[in-house]
């Protein structure tokens, strides 16, 4: 029973350093063997092993987040459409129209012109309700986090990826007074299915530690950054997000990077800190138009 939990921990974290490396390499050409050495398996078993671990195949999980990358670039950006079809992986235009509206029932040029929520019952935020702080721009050094992901809703993501991290961080005593915490918001979700939303909880880490079963070594890399503080509930950050977008963004003289925001936990406790009292800071990657 030890060496099965000890043989799927390795087939894990293998097929985890794949998912990775498609991640930070979505506009590099896609080369099986390159993936397959990375697994350390055959291409022919690797196939089966990455679609078991993911649910999709290596090239539709590509696929799928270059489409929803470009979502972000038709509504931030001021790229054409046929650039960002070919940012996208695509020939020309017309076949990437073909794949955006098979995969989220619209064209780009509607999405671009109406800025649509592309997923069912999407949170429609009321912009009345919300007070955007003005933005800090850092200059942000690349921090070394230990992780753990989980997918799903947010909220019941970090829910189980914070349980992973801290069980590992606490027995390890890993919590010290100089630790951060980190959470990585991949997806947005009005434009990614609840089931692939992407969420990693992160702990800082200066020494190197040992790893464990779904705990991974990763970087928060650095760069230009606006930051925003959040006052209150998490469960109105969706709010805040919305807010930054939709209001701020259009009105800065700024655009963003190629990478994920991320959010940093300001209560030690947030479990003993009261809804109204919890403080989050949102780091949006961003460079100058």
């Amino acid at each position: 029973m030890a060496d099965e939990s000890a043989v799927a921990m390795v087939q894990e974290r293998r097929l985890k350093a794949v998912e990775k490396y498609i991640e930070d390499n979505l506009d590099q050409p896609l080369s099986l063997e390159r993936l397959s050495n990375i697994a350390c398996y055959s291409t022919f078993h690797f196939h089966r092993l990455f679609s078991s671990f993911l649910g999709e195949s290596v090239y539709s999980y590509r696929k799928r987040l270059l489409l929803e990358r470009s979502v972000r670039q038709l509504r931030y950006s001021e790229q054409s459409i046929t650039e960002i079809a070919l940012n996208a992986g695509y020939d020309n235009q017309a076949s990437y129209n073909k794949a955006f509206k098979k995969l989220f029932g619209v064209t780009p040029s509607i999405c671009r012109k109406q800025k649509l929520s592309l997923v069912s019952n999407p949170i429609k935020p009321n912009f009345e309700e919300i007070e955007i702080m003005e933005a800090e721009i850092c200059q942000l050094k690349t921090i070394h986090v230990a992780s753990a992901r989980a997918r799903g809703k947010y909220a019941q993501a970090a829910e189980e990826a914070w349980g992973q991290i801290m069980k590992f961080a606490y027995s390890n005593k890993l919590m010290k007074a100089e630790t951060e915490t980190f959470g990585i918001c991949h997806d947005d979700p009005s434009v990614t299915e609840p089931e692939n939303i992407r969420y990693d909880a992160c702990i800082s880490v200066n020494d190197k530690v040992e790893l464990e079963k779904n705990i991974y070594s990763d970087v928060i890399e650095g760069g230009m950054y606006a930051i925003f503080l959040h006052k209150g509930s998490y469960e109105n950050l969706s709010q805040t997000y919305s807010a930054i977008f939709h209001q701020w963004l259009p009105q800065s003289n700024f655009e963003l990077r190629e990478l994920p925001p991320f959010e940093k936990y300001l209560n030690r406790d947030p479990r003993r800190t009261k809804p109204e009292n919890l403080r989050t800071e949102i780091y949006v990657p961003i460079t100058k138009r």
